[in-house]
């Protein structure tokens, strides 16, 4: 075969471009932070076509830049399609708050990108090796060839996060229960029975002619503690009774 006739190399894939697998975000987290910043600046009086947002926000028109726009996109920083990009009410919450108030946010961004979330539900609340991570990884179908790499942008972006401390080839991560909450509705409410409350304490608020109050709890997931409760009170609550409800709701760190 003549020279001229050889056929043409296929263009190598960008970096950090898909092999095939589970899907993930191809930046830290602290990375698409910076990216989100320059975002909400760019379409802050409008959304902007693809052509002026790779270039302008990820420094690249090409394949890569469109690589970075997806990172943001799983983390829901950014939204619209090629033709119209902006930074998403997370994104820009996060621009605007001060350090102290980002954590819940920065938290919610973390746990959008549906792998992040399954690895951290699976180890949260203990210390894991990054081998331990990289098995879980595989096992939820990402590409062997970016199994290292997931394990390095899991484990950074939750750092970054406030979701975990690195200790050597090990991370900690934060029990549930220190999560803020993320897609909760504001303003929803649910009635809840708090945990731990015995049929004897539960009956104690009750009256014969009326149910008994219940701890209403309000979920609105950006101050410090996720939630507000309400109790229901009338004038056939038992004092004494009542008193004892928020004992137990005190002890249990509802209220």
């Amino acid at each position: 075969m003549a020279e001229s006739e050889k056929p043409a190399k296929k263009p190598a894939p960008p970096k950090g471009g898909r092999k095939g697998g589970t899907t993930f975000p191809r930046v830290s987290l602290k990375q698409a932070l910076e990216y989100a910043d320059k975002l909400v600046g760019k379409t802050h009086t409008a959304p902007q076509p693809a052509k002026t947002i790779l270039p302008g926000v990820f420094g690249n028109a090409g394949p890569e830049g469109g690589v970075r726009a997806s990172a943001l996109k799983q983390y829901g920083l950014l939204e619209g399609s090629k033709s119209a990009y902006q930074a998403t009410e997370l994104a820009r919450g996060i621009n605007a708050a001060p350090a102290e108030d980002q954590v819940p946010m920065l938290q919610q961004a973390f746990l959008n990108p549906r792998l992040f979330k399954d690895i951290f539900d699976t180890f949260r609340g203990n210390s894991v090796t990054k081998a331990k991570i990289r098995q879980r990884a595989l096992a939820l179908k990402v590409h062997p060839d970016s199994a290292d790499d997931c394990v390095d942008l899991f484990t950074e972006s939750a750092v970054a996060a406030k979701l975990g401390t690195l200790d050597g080839d090990a991370i900690a991560l934060v029990a549930a229960s220190t999560v803020a909450a993320g897609d909760s509705a504001e303003g929803e409410e649910v009635t809840v029975e708090p945990e731990g409350l015995d049929s004897a304490a539960s009956d104690a608020a009750a009256d014969s002619k009326g149910a008994a109050p219940a701890a209403q709890i309000r979920t609105v997931g950006q101050n410090k503690s996720g939630l507000t409760v309400n109790l229901n009170v009338d004038s056939s609550s038992d004092p004494d009774k009542l008193e004892k409800q928020l004992k137990l709701l005190r002890e249990y760190g509802v209220i």
